[in-house]
């Protein structure tokens, strides 16, 4: 009598912290990513079959995560120790997944295990330094650099940002992988011209008006957009302002007021209504290693204006009109020919959302099932070589 031996179908774990935690920019790209591979990729079970075999793909948390709210009822959730954040992820999920596979989406994962693979957004905390504390700038540091070594593969969202790593975390090349984000999220958000939405828009009657999102972070670079309608004098159209209210920009301003409206947070469909009704997004940041917002506006017809720095250029290629972010002036000269020009916007809107419809989550999906696969290096240990 002959007895065949099972085959053990390889573990990949996804680090599921983020469902502890309030739900912004790394948070949605990891559920984007996470919902397209579900998609497009795994069968009832939660399992990848490939040419080498197949995969296992569960979700881990820590036990505060409420397990009803996960999102993909198609992929295994396990619940394990009683810490949270930080400690939980460096005690313990390496101990869980340690004979396994791990993916990390959100930029921090255990510092020393070999076979995972770390999505890294961008290289602020070196770039940008006085942006963030001395105790976070320590610790991404630290993380970025070792984690990053002995990592199987990193995964960022542009090629300036594989640039950055490579620059101030020493991750050689050959090492990252690129996954460019997608937008096509934006077809599963549902427009809401909500009571306050309905009231602005009367209010403006049909007016050009400028779509901005304010922050506190210098990085956004809010000031130059209310400096840059101020240069406009009289002739400055009106501008709604999204995101947390950031007032002091407004003290030395000489901008009419009266042309200013701060709707605060908005959802996801007044801000899908927004993209529709305004006459251009601008997007002035420093520093971004992607620059999601953009791509967003383009999708919904949106023209946009973006800073000619980091991965802006990168990712809105020539369906945007760029600014020197550190030059008001620069700014302003564009908010102008936008503003004039009915045929340039209705030609921005055309090259955006053709531009906008080549970026989706499945390709980001299949970049990251390549680096699973691929991407391991020498010294780090198991390779995942049932994949």
């Amino acid at each position: 009598m002959t007895s065949t031996r099972q085959k053990t179908i390889p573990v990949i774990w996804i680090n599921a912290r983020f469902l502890t935690r309030a739900i912004t920019g790394v948070e949605r790209v990891a559920i984007e990513i996470i919902s397209a591979l579900v998609e497009h990729h795994l069968d009832p079970q939660g399992q990848w079959h490939g040419a080498g075999g197949r995969i296992q793909f569960q979700l881990i948390a820590p036990q505060t995560a409420n397990a009803l709210n996960n999102p993909w009822p198609s992929l295994p959730m396990k619940q394990a120790g009683t810490g949270n954040g930080h400690f939980w992820e460096q005690t313990v999920l390496p101990l869980v997944t340690w004979h396994d596979g791990l993916i990390n989406f959100c930029n921090t994962g255990p510092l020393f295990k070999r076979r995972q693979w770390m999505f890294l957004h961008d290289a602020q905390t070196f770039a940008i330094p006085e942006n963030f504390t001395p105790a976070l700038r320590f610790w991404y540091r630290a993380l970025f650099r070792i984690s990053g070594y002995f990592s199987a593969g990193v995964l960022t969202n542009s090629a300036f940002s594989a640039k950055e790593l490579n620059r101030y975390a020493a991750i050689t090349p050959e090492r990252i992988t690129v996954a460019h984000l997608g937008a096509d999220h934006m077809d599963r958000r549902q427009v809401d011209f909500s009571d306050r939405l309905q009231t602005l828009l009367s209010d403006l009657k049909g007016k050009f008006f400028v779509l901005a999102v304010s922050s506190a972070s210098p990085n956004k670079n809010f000031a130059a957009v209310i400096a840059a309608l101020s240069m406009l004098g009289q002739d400055a159209p009106p501008c709604v302002i999204v995101g947390q209210r950031y007032d002091r920009v407004f003290a030395s301003s000489s901008l009419d007021m009266h042309r200013v409206h701060h709707l605060g947070y908005v959802t996801d469909g007044e801000l899908v209504a927004l993209y529709q009704r305004a006459g251009v997004l601008v997007y002035p940041s420093f520093y971004e290693g992607f620059g999601l917002p953009p791509l967003e506006a383009m999708w919904q017809g949106c023209p946009v204006i973006a800073a000619n720095t980091s991965a802006l250029p990168e990712v809105c290629a020539d369906a945007a009109i760029y600014c020197d972010p550190h030059q008001a002036q620069s700014l302003s000269d564009a908010i102008a020919r936008v503003m004039q020009s009915e045929p340039m916007r209705q030609n921005m809107r055309i090259l955006g959302m053709q531009h906008a419809r080549k970026f989706l989550w499945s390709h980001t999906v299949q970049q990251v099932l390549d680096s699973l696969i691929q991407n391991s290096a020498p010294h780090s240990g198991q390779a995942v070589r049932d994949l």
